[in-house]
């Protein structure tokens, strides 16, 4: 877009009123009656009992520890439960009845309420035909089966399972379960997730499964065989947490890049049913600002929930988001437009061994959804009120009222958008100019691509590419109102 093409159109306008889906700060407020004594390394997972009690999973160290727990239990003010079991963890808790399963090196256990390991599970190497080798992730049925990704060895040879295998069913017991066809790949692998149908969508590191050319993240039915309708031409990257909806579409979180848009890496997109990217969903822009590119591979978004109607809690290692200050945390629409949530709140830095990290791994509510649970690596908490330093690797935030704090307490100004959706030409209009207007439109990617100054009630735009475009209007460094601009 040049500004010879912004001033040569002009259409007509059919006024209509717009506010922003900004959501205050107010609800998130930190509650300091909450503090752990962590003193590193990481959170990998969190579990919330029915009496109010944290179950935790990672590499953790309390004052005068001199190992690292793979799990923990805090009371109800954050501190350690010194009676909890035998520390059995390290990965991903999935709750299943009144005990836990969680993932301890390359394979899974099931933990009873005390903490310690449930004995009607057994360990999975300790049965026949499984030996763990590379682990990956893991999915509970609500029957209590596991399966399994990776890279393992099955020596089942009477039913053909023999060599590594990297999609592996085991009974409510740990025992390979024998009914099942065990799949394949020409690689490991890692993270799936199960989808509403009742089939699973997979990241890889391999490009054949089951003998069928995949994606690095594919589709998969509810036996593993692949669905070559799926294809989202991931070629590099990872995927950390999906979003499933119930139309077929999905989130993707995570850090990954796709032959759909060379070059660029995304974060956080939404894929159609087909695979291929959703133009109605703007791609954010996380950036790392002060954080160091450990690895030079840039930010990371770990997880994404739905919150609320019509919003997206978001949080990972990142310092901004499309330029704006969110430290680990914040929230955006279903399309994808950042909300001023959060704004310039979030978790502080935590370094060890010489590397610094400030990341939120994940987010939970509570039973009454009246707070949510943060995790992660980092020290230090700011709810943009209070700074509390001495907030540690898990933090409890206090969900106000919603349905009165959902909005801007500042009245909006009026702006209009015509013809949207376009063939490219379109006008602005403002019924009243802010002192210090100014126009952001970004890319399908977040990307700024025009930004200027508004003195006028009328603006022409002119877009030569088809595509989703976010209009924002901002007065000074105050984010105004948004608008999606759809040019066909």
């Amino acid at each position: 877009m040049t500004k010879t093409g912004v001033d040569r159109q002009i259409a007509q306008v059919v006024s209509m009123m717009l506010t922003t889906c900004a959501i205050a700060q107010a609800p998130f407020a930190l509650d300091t009656t909450f503090r752990t004594l962590i003193t590193r390394e990481y959170v990998n997972s969190i579990a919330l009992l029915q009496d109010g009690k944290v179950l935790l999973s990672g590499q953790i160290r309390f004052p005068g520890g001199f190992t690292n727990l793979g799990s923990a239990r805090l009371l109800l003010n954050g501190q350690r439960d010194p009676s909890f079991g035998d520390y059995t963890g390290g990965g991903k808790l999935t709750p299943w009845n009144d005990s836990y399963y969680v993932a301890v090196g390359q394979s899974v256990k099931r933990l009873l309420p005390t903490g310690y390991n449930d004995p009607s599970f057994i360990g999975m190497n300790t049965g026949p035909y499984f030996s763990s080798l590379q682990g990956g992730d893991y999915h509970v049925y609500p029957d209590g089966r596991v399966l399994m990704s990776g890279a393992h060895i099955l020596s089942d040879t009477a039913r053909g399972f023999d060599g590594i295998y990297n999609l592996i069913w085991f009974s409510n017991t740990g025992h390979l379960d024998t009914t099942r066809i065990h799949k394949q790949a020409n690689g490991a692998v890692w993270d799936f997730q199960e989808l509403p149908n009742g089939g699973f969508i997979i990241r890889c590191g391999c490009s054949a499964f089951d003998n069928v050319a995949v994606d690095l993240i594919f589709r998969s039915d509810a036996d593993g065989e692949p669905d070559t309708s799926f294809h989202t031409g991931v070629f590099w990257g990872s995927a950390s947490d999906y979003l499933p909806l119930l139309d077929g579409r999905v989130y993707v979180a995570g850090r990954y890049r796709t032959t759909q848009l060379l070059g660029d890496t995304l974060q956080l997109a939404r894929l159609l049913p087909n695979g291929s990217l959703d133009p109605g969903f703007v791609i954010p822009q996380f950036t790392l600002g002060a954080l160091p590119n450990t690895g030079g591979l840039g930010p990371l978004v770990v997880s994404v929930r739905h919150w609320g109607a019509g919003h997206l809690l978001v949080s990972g290692q990142f310092q901004y988001v499309n330029g704006l200050p969110r430290r680990g945390i914040c929230v955006m629409d279903t399309s994808g437009v950042l909300t001023n949530a959060f704004d310039d709140c979030g978790v502080g830095t935590f370094t060890y061994m010489g590397i610094t990290n400030a990341g939120v791994a994940g987010l939970v509510a509570d039973a009454d959804s009246t707070h949510y649970y943060i995790w992660g690596v980092y020290t230090g908490y700011d709810d943009g009120t209070t700074n509390d330093t001495l907030q540690r690797f898990v933090t409890r935030l206090h969900v106000g009222d919603i349905t009165t704090g959902t909005t801007s307490a500042t009245p909006q100004p009026a702006f209009s958008l015509y013809p949207n959706p376009g063939s490219g030409r379109a006008t602005l209009q403002l019924e009243q100019v802010p002192r210090n207007a100014q126009l952001v439109l970004r890319d399908a990617l977040g990307r700024v691509i025009l930004r200027q100054r508004l003195s006028d009630h009328y603006t022409d735009l002119t877009l030569g590419c088809s595509g989703v475009y976010l209009l924002e209007l901002w007065d000074g460094d105050r984010r105004m109102a948004t608008q999606r601009m759809v040019v066909e």
